[in-house]
């Protein structure tokens, strides 16, 4: 098995417990299990997508190493139809584990559970075309 093929395994099954985490925060947002749990799966599922794709611009040749990078490449090579919702996601990954207000922390759980759910999930469907 490749690293790619072995990383877009890992993100499907992370991907599993996002859409979970989403549904879940979705019926009960105001349960704080449940914030916590859409973060921290928000976090493990971008840090796999990015990784994913840095894996495979890799297998293409393309050497790129930080997220921000991946995703401007990713957008560049045309295997993302966005790039800036990528960065946002990144920027909020990074926030989420490090912000303490709370209408901020709102506003970001949010984006979690609707836009970056669905380009998130849009990702997973197109994950397959992603070969070494």
């Amino acid at each position: 098995m490749t690293r790619l093929s072995e990383r877009k395994e890992n993100f499907i099954n992370a991907y599993r417990l996002y859409e979970l985490a989403c549904e879940t925060y979705i019926e009960f947002p105001e349960n704080e299990i449940n914030k916590l749990a859409i973060v921290q799966a928000f976090e493990i599922v971008f840090e796999l997508g990015w990784k994913v794709l840095k894996d495979y611009l890799k297998s293409k040749d393309i050497d790129v190493y930080t997220p921000r990078d991946v995703i401007k490449a990713a957008f560049s090579a045309n295997i993302l139809p966005t790039a800036q919702i990528w960065i946002d996601m990144a920027i909020d990954r990074n926030a989420s584990s490090h912000e303490y207000n709370i209408d901020k922390v709102n506003i970001i759980l949010k984006k979690i559970s609707t836009s970056y759910y669905a380009e998130i999930k849009r990702f997973k469907e197109h994950i397959g075309v992603l070969n070494d």
